[in-house]
């Protein structure tokens, strides 16, 4: 190893102090790991290549090979000098232009870079060799000192922050702030980091070893010396890498577009209601339901579930119309199947009509779309229309489609309502989660509130919209994260957290007919490119700092993106029947805020009977789906994959389940009678 690995070593161990601050969710051992791993082995190439550029500086005005030991103390300190003055003067501000950011990120960058070597040289005992112990001894107290910077006894999580208060009757006065809290381990974490950075070092060096392979290789074609291609050598070299791992997506597209492809074992049948897509009513083949769509379908609310939890007679069958992905092969044609359900389940002659904007792999939330059928006591009438079977993540490409085809459908909805006496036509609302918030939100970019007009929504709710998302970035303009929102003339309200939302008076929230709501500790809403170089407002000033964002956290280039990361990857790991409020899971305030925001009537005791009729559908769902999966393995692994699902039906219920009590657990649920 050369000197400036000293530099290198120095600035990973300040990169693993750095590493081990909170960010908005609680996070494991293998989480920590891949943090302190990746950002200790990516900041030691940063800081050995700044060092050699010092030390070429250095060498330049010095006029030898081998600066002397002052010269480079001289220039890193210079240099670490004019950094931190640049830092200052560009110091962070709300709103700042893209510009600023970037030159506050180089001057912060030329700083921490040549304090590395200012240290590393103070530690050399001469000026060729590479990293010795008195590195290591200096390394180990920069390190400690960085972690002692961000004084971790007095820093919290985002989670954390929320009050362990009700926000909402259903939580009897304790507030849950996270399904699952994660810990580190850190003998474990720093086992796994160990590894993590050796592979990314190590994928490095591949890289410089293909693109010194490559120059050395141009020089045979076009002659000259191997310096003369690095360009040349580095572009190859990008572009291999750039293949692989376009192969490697293309491979988990594959594989999990074959399971969010499939029907689940159990809903292999479709339903015999004619109110619902895929029955023998609709002509539409079941087989062309995919599995979030034959999922949503199958868990269609009968009349009598609704009678015994509303404690009403005559409820009607509610009406559920999906397209999926399969059923036709372009955005028009599935809008079409979907308009044409409509048609002929009458859905617009009931009071009430959704559309519901699923995610990425076209799930519906439940929720959501329960609460509003037992609320309007099934006269109503839910659409979606499907633009994707893979996770939100891998569905991002698939945004300007499901836009597309969701406007395809607004408008034909729309125009089917002109043409339907006003005191005939239903309530029209909108409902959007995750990246199905996005696909419905982007139908209204660039036209700000505006956007809205002409549509017929009576309200919309959107929840957990993700930051990409313009519509909404245009509505929020250049407001300031310090200052509470308030509602728009149009009726938008674009909460901060959901303590906004709660703390409005009254008479401000019976205004609000489009609400975008949004966790303050949701990773969703505030993930993005821009994480790996600049400050988001989320990590401003403390003074400025709502609930949801971690206490005492500083931002760290690429650092904190890797954090942001892994919260969006564990945001939603639900307990099934178990409703949390945090991170990207909303199922404990959605029955709160489809009643209040679209405006439908229920007594507090109904509205009691509908969050333990929603907790107990769901878990009787997913042990029904689970029980069918394990009996349909092969014979030599069915007793297993039962027992897993008895273990885990006994985690989710908090008492010992046997084979009777899941059952009874999957019969009281479907069908809740709450007496």
């Amino acid at each position: 190893m050369d000197r400036s690995a000293s530099a290198g070593i120095i600035g990973a161990a300040i990169a693993i102090g750095r590493s081990f601050q909170p960010n908005l969710l609680t996070r494991g051992s293998t989480d920590q790991a891949i943090i302190t791993g990746a950002s200790s082995a990516i900041a030691y190439q940063a800081y050995s290549a700044g060092d050699a550029l010092l030390t070429s500086v250095a060498s330049r005005l010095g006029g030898t090979h081998e600066p002397t030991a002052g010269s480079r103390l001289l220039v890193a300190g210079v240099a670490g000098a004019l950094g931190a003055g640049a830092a200052y003067a560009l110091r962070w501000r709300e709103h700042e232009p893209s510009g600023r950011a970037l030159g506050r990120l180089a001057a912060q960058t030329l700083a921490t870079m040549s304090g590395a070597s200012v240290l590393a040289n103070s530690a050399s005992r001469d000026q060729s060799g590479g990293p010795g112990l008195r590195h290591v001894g200096v390394a180990v107290v920069a390190g400690a000192a960085s972690w002692a910077s961000t004084q971790p006894w007095k820093a919290l999580p985002g989670s954390a922050t929320y009050p362990q208060t009700s926000v909402s009757t259903e939580f009897k006065g304790k507030y849950f702030f996270e399904d699952q809290v994660r810990e580190v381990t850190p003998v474990k974490a720093a086992v796994i980091g160990t590894g993590v950075a050796a592979i990314t070092l190590g994928l490095s060096y591949v890289e410089s070893l293909l693109t010194n392979t490559m120059s050395k290789g141009a020089t045979y074609v076009l002659g000259g010396q191997p310096q003369d291609h690095r360009l040349l050598g580095r572009t190859t070299s990008l572009a291999i890498f750039t293949s692989v791992g376009w192969l490697a997506i293309g491979q988990a597209d594959r594989f999990l577009g074959k399971s969010g492809g499939g029907i689940d074992h159990g809903l292999e049948s479709a339903p015999d209601i004619p109110e619902v897509t895929g029955s023998a009513a609709s002509g539409l083949p079941w087989n062309k339901q995919t599995r979030e769509g034959a999922r949503w379908l199958s868990m269609s609310l009968p009349p009598e579930t609704i009678n015994n939890v509303m404690q009403v007679k005559n409820a009607k069958q509610p009406i559920r119309v999906y397209a999926s992905t399969e059923v036709a092969a372009t955005d028009e044609d599935r809008a079409q199947v979907l308009l044409r359900e409509i048609d002929r389940t009458k859905a617009l002659e009931r009071k009430a009509f959704a559309i519901f904007s699923p995610t990425g792999s076209g799930y519906v939330n439940y929720v959501a779309n329960e609460t509003f059928e037992y609320l309007m006591q099934g006269d109503c009438a839910s659409a979606a229309i499907q633009y994707s079977v893979l996770p939100s993540a891998l569905s991002l490409t698939r945004v300007d489609e499901g836009t597309a085809q969701t406007r395809m459908v607004l408008q034909g909805v729309v125009e089917r309502l002109l043409a339907i006496p006003p005191e005939k036509r239903p309530k029209f609302f909108l409902f959007g989660e995750s990246l199905g918030s996005q696909v419905s939100e982007e139908m209204f970019r660039h036209l700000g509130s505006m956007g809205l007009l002409g549509t017929e929504l009576d309200a919309a709710l959107w929840i957990g919209t993700p930051a990409a998302t313009k519509w909404r970035q245009q509505l929020w303009g250049t407001s300031s994260v310090a200052e509470a929102p308030s509602v728009n003339e149009a009726g938008i309200y674009l909460p901060r957290n959901l303590k906004d939302w709660i703390e409005l008076a009254d008479q401000e929230r019976d205004r609000i007919k489009f609400l975008l709501l949004q966790n303050g500790d949701d990773p969703i809403p505030k993930f993005g490119s821009q994480v790996i170089w600049r400050k988001p407002d989320w990590l401003g000033p403390a003074d400025i700092r709502q609930m949801g964002s971690p206490e005492g956290t500083q931002w760290v280039p690429i650092t904190t993106y890797l954090m942001t990361f892994l919260d969006m990857m564990n945001a939603l790991i639900p307990t099934p029947g178990t409703f949390a409020e945090g991170g990207h899971d909303y199922r404990a305030i959605l029955p709160r805020a489809i009643r209040e925001t679209w405006r439908l009537d229920a007594s507090d005791a109904q509205m009691e009977r509908i969050n333990k009729a929603l907790r107990q559908r769901e878990l009787a769902w997913e042990l029904y789906r689970d029980w069918a999966a394990a009996n349909a393995k092969p014979a030599q692994d069915v007793d297993k994959a039962r027992s897993k699902v008895l273990a885990n039906a006994t985690k989710y219920a908090g008492f010992d389940v046997d084979e009777a009590k899941l059952q009874e657990i999957v019969d009281a649920g479907l069908n809740p009678l709450l007496d």
